[in-house]
């Protein structure tokens, strides 16, 4: 029966049409740039990744609160990923974050300035984005508006995920 389930949720998430938004995309370019900036080199754009990483984005604003667990048929970025991907995988790691965009222009260049600097203020997550010898990656970002006490908050979830991947498959 599980494994209907999630013959299903691949079929079903294969056939839609994944795009990155200019926010991922930006938010992507930032981090490499960061890499570099680090004496990292540039990771590659991954369809299969990018998907997985929509996958937990959509989790998280479905259940409304930031994590790395999914209490689900898929509940680490590696059960997420292998959905995509086949099982020939070295390493990786897992940013999440949610930024409130209640104090921005909402302009894509400070929304992601914001997703970027919450990953460079946390120790793990830093390190992760600095992952020495990951080679391909892909962030998704997705919205959600809470209402609570009269106030409205807007907020921005993200994950972001970065491995390496055997060099005869890149």
């Amino acid at each position: 029966m599980n494994k209907t389930i999630l013959n299903i949720l691949f079929v079903f998430l294969t056939l839609n049409v994944f795009s990155q938004t200019d926010l991922e995309l930006l938010v992507f370019q930032k981090i490499n740039d960061y890499r570099v900036e680090n004496g990292r080199h540039r990771l590659k754009w991954d369809d299969a990744t990018y998907k997985s990483t929509q996958v937990h984005t959509e989790y998280m604003i479905k259940e409304g609160k930031l994590s790395h667990k999914e209490d689900s048929e898929t509940p680490s970025f590696w059960n997420r990923l292998m959905l995509f991907q086949d099982d020939n995988w070295i390493i990786g790691n897992e940013n999440v974050s949610a930024v409130s965009t209640n104090h921005t222009d909402n302009s894509i260049d400070e929304i992601s300035d914001l997703i970027l600097y919450s990953w460079k203020r946390s120790k793990g997550h830093n390190s992760a984005m600095l992952g020495n010898g990951s080679t391909v990656g892909a962030v998704s970002c997705g919205d959600t508006t809470k209402e609570k006490e009269g106030f409205t908050l807007n907020m921005k979830y993200s994950t972001f995920v970065l491995w390496i991947k055997p060099i005869m498959e890149q």
